[in-house]
């Protein structure tokens, strides 16, 4: 982050934070045989519905790192967080933890 190791994934990003990760550690990189330093990118099956760049990340592919541009827009009815789940599925924890009294104002 920003040039330093951290070793702990809970450490929050700010705007304009460079997050920057060693191209080995990427299971979907592949270092070529032939000996080449470009390594190949290869995706796993299950992967294909998630492959996306939220528009709050600047992506460098050349050099493994990112840009955290802004934190994500979530209003009613429209959110840029990824997530696997419908938007059903967010508007029903909603209302479950809105009754407890434990969501956000």
């Amino acid at each position: 982050l920003n040039g330093k190791t951290f070793r702990y994934p809970s450490h929050t990003v700010k705007d304009g934070d460079v997050v920057s990760i060693d191209p080995g550690s990427v299971t979907t990189l592949v270092k070529p045989s032939n000996g080449s330093s470009v390594f190949d990118f290869v995706p796993r099956a299950f992967q294909q519905p998630w492959m996306f760049i939220p528009e709050y990340l600047e992506v460098n592919y050349n050099t493994c790192s990112t840009i955290f541009l802004r934190e994500p827009i979530t209003k009613p009815n429209s959110t840029e967080v990824p997530s696997p789940f419908p938007p059903s599925f967010h508007a029903m924890a909603y209302k479950f933890y809105i009754r407890r009294g434990r969501a956000r104002k």
